[in-house]
């Protein structure tokens, strides 16, 4: 299980449901950290107004309509937390994916939970712009989470891809911790280098959770690209798993 988990929050639905899933795969006794991340670029692009003096005031209304929603997104998520004692709430200013990262670094994070789409994102299945740089670049593992099609989220069925590589093995440890922890039956799924994708979305049809490496036996070629193609595409939560943070 995670001992340490970050998750970005900022009032949409998609991150609540982060929260409740960060909380639910955190090991007991481990710390949570709830993070909204004040863009003030968006204060920055403020409407044109007559005078300069009209634009500060414009850019420091919008300023702090942006700091009073993250502190609203932090608390509706803290809500949401049942499992995790004395989660922490952080608010930061910076672009998204660059604030949760460098948070999961000084934490010591092994886990960033996001959602699959924010405020700006409507799309049911595809994700966001911060999710989809977190796959890229982050510093751990990533959990992309998704509501599940009614109730909250229990995983009763895990599907974890291997192709036989470290990075893999790690992925498929992580699936039997999780298994034995959430009460899910774990479905292993080779990875071959055609249609690893398409074959592991299919497989994974009618699963909660989808467990698979960020690198694996050909780097990038293979479970690199599977990993944030599943991650875009799947209609279940997706933990991608970095073999440097298991």
């Amino acid at each position: 299980m995670f001992e340490r988990i970050v998750c970005g929050v900022d009032g949409s639905a998609a991150s609540v449901e982060a929260a409740r899933q960060a909380d639910l795969v955190l090991a007991d006794g481990g710390r949570l950290v709830l993070v909204a991340a004040i863009d003030l670029s968006d204060a920055i692009h403020f409407q044109i107004a007559p005078t300069a003096v009209h634009a500060a005031r414009r850019a420091l209304e919008k300023a702090e309509e942006l700091d009073r929603l993250a502190h609203e997104a932090l608390a509706r998520a803290r809500t949401e937390v049942v499992r995790a004692h004395e989660p922490v709430t952080v608010e930061v200013s910076g672009e998204p994916s660059r604030c949760l990262a460098e948070t999961a670094t000084a934490e010591g994070a092994s886990l960033i939970a996001v959602g699959s789409h924010g405020l700006r994102r409507i799309e049911e299945v595809t994700v966001g712009s911060v999710t989809a740089r977190l796959l890229r670049h982050a510093p751990c593992s990533v959990l992309v989470a998704r509501a599940p099609a009614q109730g909250r989220w229990t995983p009763r069925r895990i599907v974890v891809g291997t192709d036989g590589s470290e990075a893999a093995a790690g992925a498929v440890a992580v699936a039997a911790t999780l298994g034995e922890r959430l009460t899910a039956t774990v479905e292993t799924v080779s990875i071959e280098h055609q249609r690893a994708a398409p074959g592991l979305l299919e497989a994974a049809a009618g699963a909660d959770l989808v467990v698979v490496g960020h690198r694996g036996r050909h780097g990038a070629r293979l479970l690199g690209s599977v990993s944030e193609r599943v991650a875009h595409s799947a209609r279940c939560s997706v933990l991608v798993i970095r073999d440097e943070s298991v």
